[in-house]
């Protein structure tokens, strides 16, 4: 009897998987057209999809060029603005992303 361990999945990877999956709902192509596409078998295509294994970006640029949008579209505006900040004692708030300010401020030096 083999045990197999499982690694857990990057949530960022099962956010593209799902982003493409949503893409292609919308343009009516299967996975398996992506597969053929992309040059990957159909079990490979399967695990980026569920996010067991990430897109590269070059593949995720061929998806979006086939599917004719852009990548930031085929990223969605959650993954797109989506980044850890160098500076984790600002935090932005609004449209306009201004930090906010705590109410004790000092002068940086």
């Amino acid at each position: 009897m083999t045990s197999e361990t499982t690694e857990p999945l990057d949530p960022r990877a099962v956010l593209v998987g799902n982003e493409v999956r949503a893409w292609l709902g919308r343009r009516d192509v299967s996975q398996s057209q992506m597969a053929t596409r992309l040059g990957l078998a159909r079990s490979a295509a399967s695990r980026r999809m569920r996010g067991e294994r990430p897109f590269s970006v070059t593949e995720l640029m061929e998806i979006a060029d086939w599917l004719d949008i852009s990548l930031l579209e085929l990223l969605g505006p959650d993954l797109a603005q989506a980044r850890k900040s160098p500076r984790g004692d600002l935090v932005t708030t609004g449209a306009g992303g201004l930090p906010r300010l705590d109410s004790n401020q000092q002068p940086f030096d």
